[in-house]
């Protein structure tokens, strides 16, 4: 998987190129909902699926006393990412100033800097751009006149409720280890996981790994609280 760092960079992948658009914290079903559209679009054309993600978040940026706590490092988010069979991760470094782009200079950048863009992929409740003036309708409206698809991919929910990183939270906080990895669609937070011969079963896995990914998170929110450093749309 190609890894990209800015808008620019995205003439380095082959065309016709299909893009999956968002923060994607955790990369949990309802994300892969939206990442595995773009990569099932790809490869039914012998494309190539791009994934657009943005660091750090940007309520880090713009409002980091509501900041949340991640679900996973960048390098684990990379590696969830490129299981889906994604070509490309771009990681779009989120400032203040880029914050003020209007959705149509974004969209107009995408377009003039991927090699025959088909087709964007997001979730039906993203937006983005200035004051978060752009969602799915402006969206249709700035890409219907340059030839290019979107595809906005409804909600997944599971026991009527919308699957979403907050939730993943949640279950996190409650240690409800089955409820997260159900959200996430794999174990969780088995990246975290150390090896040790004391582990005899796949409970006491777990809760060894939701140990480890607390941890972590705290150890994060320490190191950005006082270091500055930036961590895991727009």
């Amino acid at each position: 998987m190609q890894l990209l760092n800015k808008i620019e960079d995205l003439v380095l992948v082959p065309g016709p190129v299909y893009l999956a658009i968002g923060v994607f914290d955790g990369v949990h079903i309802g994300h892969q909902a939206v990442i595995s559209g773009a990569v099932r679009s790809a490869r039914q054309s012998d494309g190539r699926a791009v994934v657009i993600t943005f660091d750090p978040h940007p309520i880090r940026v713009l409002r980091p006393e509501r900041a949340p706590r991640i679900l996973m490092t960048p390098a684990n988010k990379r590696r969830a990412v490129e299981e889906l069979g994604v070509d490309a991760l771009l990681t779009i470094s989120f400032t203040r100033e880029f914050s003020k782009t209007s959705p149509e200079l974004f969209v107009q950048r995408l377009f003039q800097s991927a090699n025959d863009l088909r087709e964007i992929w997001i979730g039906e409740g993203w937006r983005f751009g200035t004051n978060r003036t752009g969602g799915v309708n402006s969206l249709e409206s700035i890409t219907r006149r340059l030839g290019i698809k979107v595809n906005a991919v409804p909600a997944v929910l599971v026991n009527d409720q919308v699957v979403s990183s907050s939730w993943i939270r949640a279950a996190m906080d409650q240690d409800q280890v089955d409820q997260a990895a159900l959200l996430l669609g794999r174990p969780f937070a088995l990246e975290y996981l150390r090896p040790t011969s004391k582990l005899t079963g796949p409970r006491e896995q777990a809760a060894r790994a939701l140990l480890w990914a607390k941890m972590m998170l705290d150890m994060e929110r320490r190191v950005e609280d006082h270091a500055q450093l930036s961590e895991v749309v727009f």
